[in-house]
C-alpha cells in the first residue's frame, strides 16, 4: 500500500470524502477521535452535510447592544430582538472565550432530546474547520428571517478567520 492509497484507508475510516488528500475536513475528523467515546459510528453521521448560510452571534457588539436594552428596564424577549445576552439554551456561556460554540434550529437538535447540549458539531468554511459545542437554539427554521442555518459564537468565527457579524456560505455536521 502506497501513502496515497494508505490516506484514503484513513479517511473512509473517518467517513469523509476518499480523495487520498490530508485536508482540514479529514484533520478535523482525525481530531474527533481524541474526544471520541465507545464505538466510533459504522457509517457516516446522522444527517449527513449541511450546506448553509452561517451567521454570528454573542459578539462583544452583540452582547453591549443587549445589556443596554437590559439597562433601559426591557424585557429578555425585546431585547433579544436587538442583541444576544451571551448564555446559551441550557446555561452554557457563548461569549468570546467559552470555546467554539453554535447555535441550530430546534429541527436539528431536538432528536437528541436532553442530550443536545454540548453535542459536537463540525463547522467548515473554505478550506477552515472547527469542533463547536451545541450550546444555544435559534428560532424554528420557520421563522427564521436572515436565511442563515447556523450561528457562530466570536470563538467559532475566530477558528474559521471569520470576524463578526457575518452572513456567509458555510457546512456543518454532527461530529
Amino acid at each position: 500500500m502506497n501513502a496515497q492509497q494508505t490516506r484514503k484507508e484513513i479517511q473512509r475510516l473517518l467517513h469523509v470524502a476518499e480523495d487520498g488528500v490530508f485536508g482540514p475536513r479529514t484533520q478535523a475528523a482525525y481530531d474527533l477521535l481524541k474526544d471520541a467515546t465507545g464505538e466510533w459510528p459504522e457509517s457516516g453521521v446522522p444527517g449527513g452535510i449541511h450546506h448553509v448560510k452561517a451567521s454570528s452571534f454573542a459578539d462583544p457588539a452583540d452582547v453591549r447592544a443587549f445589556e443596554r436594552c437590559k439597562a433601559q428596564g426591557n424585557s429578555d424577549q425585546f431585547c433579544f430582538g436587538k442583541g444576544d445576552n451571551g448564555i446559551g439554551k441550557w446555561g452554557d456561556s457563548t461569549k468570546a472565550g467559552s470555546g467554539p460554540s453554535v447555535a441550530l434550529p430546534p429541527e436539528e437538535w431536538q432528536q437528541f432530546g436532553g442530550t443536545a447540549r454540548r453535542k459536537k458539531v463540525l463547522v467548515t468554511y473554505g478550506d477552515k474547520s472547527v469542533v463547536a459545542e451545541l450550546k444555544d437554539t435559534m428560532p424554528h427554521k420557520a421563522n427564521i428571517e436572515n436565511g442563515a442555518g447556523i450561528d457562530l459564537n466570536p470563538d467559532a468565527c475566530a477558528s474559521l478567520g471569520l470576524t463578526p457579524p457575518i452572513m456567509v456560505d458555510a457546512t456543518w455536521q454532527w461530529a
